[in-house]
């Protein structure tokens, strides 16, 4: 899989590290395998990553890292994409998944998760993988906060489920910015 798209830009260093760890198991046009995955080689990013399952129409939280359960709000560890609230962040990730799933690619984006009186700035990665059959079944995700969060993480803790804004997007190349 090629990240050189990605790692032409400025992005988080622990975005940076986890592409190369991924282009490593998948080199040029590939997707990586799932079996091939190994947390301990993203052990920087262990407490943002989270792995969804890609079902017939709906997609499933295999696994959600503490931080970004504390981020999110709301720990979707076992759920469905399908029963997501608030409706409107569904409606951003299910395209966003749909797109992932359609393309093989992967999909960077800049963006921020909001509640109602506040928001964090975050980096998001989205990776396909493959069964050994060459069937997408799942899609590695790496949320980072922008400015460390280990200091205040309790802040965001209670405060219900966030919704999500993207600010700029890096995907198969190409570079797409929401209009100012």
């Amino acid at each position: 899989m090629d990240f050189e798209p990605l790692l032409a830009v400025s992005v988080h260093p622990v975005i940076a590290e986890t592409a190369r760890y991924f282009q490593t198991l998948a080199p040029g046009d590939t997707l990586p395998k799932r079996h091939a995955f190994r947390p301990n080689h993203v052990r920087h990013a262990l407490g943002y990553i989270f792995l969804v399952d890609v079902l017939p129409g709906d997609y499933r939280w295999e696994l959600v890292g503490e931080k970004v359960g504390i981020l999110f709000g709301t720990n979707r560890q076992g759920s469905l994409l399908s029963t997501l609230q608030p409706i409107e962040l569904r409606h951003l990730l299910k395209p966003m998944y749909d797109g992932i799933v359609a393309s093989h690619a992967f999909h960077y984006c800049r963006g921020r998760y909001t509640w109602p009186d506040r928001s964090v700035a975050i980096e998001r990665l989205l990776i396909p993988m493959t069964d050994d059959q060459g069937r997408l079944t799942s899609i590695f995700g790496v949320t980072m906060p922008v400015e460390s969060l280990d200091d205040f993480v309790i802040v965001f803790t209670g405060m219900g489920a966030a919704g999500f804004e993207v600010d700029e997007i890096v995907t198969c190349g190409a570079v797409a910015r929401e209009p100012a």
